[in-house]
């Protein structure tokens, strides 16, 4: 308790001063693996969207940084080698827990504001969902993670560019993004796994913030 005392005296000493964003999000990912050997893989659509906590402070006009906290779903579908099936796919869904830290660059417009950002992230696995649409319809299975096999840590860099509105009552942003994943999905050492299993993604978030401080006059 006596260590955390300095530490909230902090928070709210840095909102007085700066202006500090708390709120939430949700969003949409597409996503694929990089392979390599390389694969014929498609990209993985429609599978529940991300949401989770948003954070960002600025003490600078045009620079802070944001973090977040979200339930993201990443994974690819793949072509299944047996002819009798046809156009039969494969399909592996990945959930994550995943905190990205970026540096955001910001400018104010006449009435929106543009952002900027930029930084890397780190995910941590937490359930594993495979299946195929031989029957028509993708039927999925929960599947035990394997530890020797599946990575429970996925890191990379993350980007995106984003237009946001200022309100008395709070602020609401829209935001595209793109991100490449440094580690693997699967180890390679694990008997007959690719050399490399990259995320490679993109998505599209929407977020409400509630801001402390004061709010910089645009007029």
């Amino acid at each position: 308790m006596r260590n955390f005392l300095p530490v909230l005296f902090s928070f709210f000493a840095l909102a007085g001063y700066g202006q500090t964003y708390v709120g939430v999000k949700g969003g949409y990912t597409m996503s694929d693996i990089a392979f390599l050997p390389v694969q014929s893989t498609r990209m993985l659509f429609a599978d529940g969207l991300d949401y989770g906590l948003v954070f960002k402070h600025f003490n600078l006009k045009y620079f802070g940084f944001q973090a977040e906290l979200y339930r993201v779903k990443r994974g690819y579908r793949k072509p299944i080698d047996i002819a009798e099936l046809g156009d039969t796919l494969y399909k592996r869904v990945n959930s994550y827990v995943e905190l990205p830290i970026m540096m955001q660059f910001r400018l104010n417009l006449k009435l929106l504001t543009f952002h900027f950002n930029v930084g890397p992230y780190i995910a941590y696995l937490t359930q594993v969902r495979e299946g195929d649409n031989s029957s028509g319809d993708y039927q999925m299975s929960k599947m035990s993670i394997n530890i020797l096999r599946d990575n429970r840590i996925d890191y990379g860099l993350i980007g995106g560019l984003g237009l946001g509105r200022d309100f008395k009552w709070g602020s609401l942003y829209v935001e595209g993004r793109l991100g490449y994943g440094y580690g693997d999905m699967q180890k390679h050492t694990y008997p007959n796994m690719p050399k490399q299993s990259k995320a490679v993604f993109q998505s599209v978030n929407v977020g409400y913030l509630f801001h402390f401080g004061k709010m910089e006059n645009k007029n």
